[in-house]
């Protein structure tokens, strides 16, 4: 996958200030101190930039469950 696209991907994903570093791309966050772990970008507990995918189309929304399409 292209450093565009997994830039792109993140900040779906609600890491807002994802960037290319130097050696890798920064996972980033602007209301948490975002982390990687075992390759699985994550936010804090209880972070407002946290988004879910839909179990239904898998795009991404702001509540776990199903978007208003899916329903």
């Amino acid at each position: 996958m292209k450093t565009k696209s997994v830039i792109t991907a993140l900040k779906q994903m609600g890491f807002d200030n994802s960037r290319k570093g130097l050696n890798a791309i920064d996972v980033l966050c602007s209301q948490c101190n975002a982390l990687v772990i075992n390759g699985i970008a994550c936010h804090e507990t209880g972070c407002p930039n946290t988004k879910y995918q839909c179990k239904g189309c898998y795009e991404y929304i702001d509540y776990q469950g199903y978007c208003s399409d899916c329903q």
